[in-house]
């Protein structure tokens, strides 16, 4: 990946750049204000990778966020416990429409 390209990517998925060095090495760091992450990447590293590769850099494992609407709210499924999880599972997609 070009590096003008790289750091354009960053600015549209509204992630903070900026050049420093690293344990010596000149490079980018990439960061992730809403999941309080840093990555730093060398000039080789990003011309020799695509996207999806630093972006999982960048992104930790942490970008992973379940939801699900029932009765008319919104809930993270994250907080739910063992069995609420279950019935999750367990629910059946229907046929909701409204005939009229």
């Amino acid at each position: 990946m070009e590096i003008v390209n790289f750091i354009n990517t960053c600015v549209e998925k509204g992630y903070d750049w900026s050049e420093g060095e690293h344990e010596g090495k000149p490079g980018y760091f990439v960061g992730c204000q809403w999941l309080d992450t840093v990555a730093h990447f060398t000039q080789k590293a990003i011309e020799s990778n695509e996207w999806a590769m630093l972006d999982k850099q960048v992104t930790q494992g942490k970008n992973v966020e379940h939801i699900t609407r029932i009765v008319g709210y919104f809930s993270r499924i994250e907080n739910w416990n063992k069995s609420k999880l279950g019935e999750l599972r367990d629910r059946h997609n229907g046929d909701y429409r409204i005939e009229k």
